[in-house]
């Protein structure tokens, strides 16, 4: 099955044109933070979709996974990583990762959940402070990229 990994640039999410992708990344993260572990739809949707940038991973015309790509006052944060349970353990979380390390501008830095630190200590991420801080009651650490911006591991698919 045919792989796509689709860029929405900061503010194009909001586009009518971009709605089905967008549409498309929040089902990833219902199913992944709100059904999976929980996490209040509030929380979740925070109102900021439409000023981030995303990725959304498909094969075929299923979404498996997704990420948003903030720019804040500390710089880059990527944020609502989540792939879909039947696509796990494939790389493709280090996939997105390593796209938005590729597309976005430093300083970049996520919150990871303490449970998923390894894997973002496997991508070269490392943690800037060691408290333990909690979002959505689930543990979390401050993760810091201080490497030079990635490159893209795949073509990305920009829709106008």
């Amino acid at each position: 099955m045919e792989q796509t990994v689709i860029y929405l640039e900061a503010g194009a999410a909001s586009l009518p044109t971009n709605a089905a992708y967008l549409a498309l990344c929040q089902q990833v993260r219902r199913s992944v933070f709100v059904k999976e572990q929980g996490v209040s739809e509030a929380i979740d949707f925070d109102g900021k979709d439409s000023s981030c940038a995303h990725l959304l991973l498909l094969f075929g015309d299923e979404a498996a996974g997704t990420l948003r790509i903030q720019k804040t006052d500390d710089g880059t944060k990527l944020e609502r990583i989540a792939i879909m349970r039947e696509y796990r353990k494939q790389g493709l979380g280090e996939l997105l990762v390593r796209c938005a390390l590729a597309l976005a501008d430093g300083p970049i830095y996520i919150h990871a959940q303490v449970q998923s630190e390894g894997f973002y200590q496997h991508l070269g991420f490392v943690v800037e402070d060691p408290t333990i801080f909690y979002e959505a009651d689930i543990p979390h650490k401050t993760m810091i990229w201080p490497h030079k911006k990635g490159v893209l591991p795949c073509t990305i698919t920009r829709p106008s």
